[in-house]
């Protein structure tokens, strides 16, 4: 993918992803371990971690429109790496927590 295009977003608004796809991808095992990775990834770039969870949601059983989304985050990814959380030790413990729970957007259930 080192001649991807770049992308703004690592989601395309109003992104709606079902479980069954129109094939199958020829190598889980491949799917499985970019997710993976992508999930130790978002720790430090929360701003991928809505696809993440999405893409993450396939794992078991990945389609090639699985597959699409992952490939597009990793173009967003790679025409955004100067982006980043640096995180440092601090004495204050404060926490701040957000959500967004859009439960009528999922196909699935």
């Amino acid at each position: 993918m080192d001649a991807a295009k770049p992308v703004a977003t690592p989601l395309a608004v109003n992104t709606k992803m079902s479980r069954i796809g129109t094939q199958k991808f020829e190598d889980p095992t491949l799917y499985r371990n970019v997710c993976g990775a992508l999930q130790y990834l978002y720790l430090t770039r929360p701003d991928i971690a809505v696809a993440v969870n999405k893409v993450c949601q396939f794992m078991q059983d990945p389609y090639i429109e699985h597959w699409e989304l992952i490939k597009r985050i990793l173009r967003y990814l790679k025409h955004t790496v100067q982006h980043g959380l640096v995180l440092r030790k601090s004495s204050d413990i404060s926490f701040h927590a957000y959500s967004d729970s859009d439960w009528s957007g999922n196909l699935d259930d």
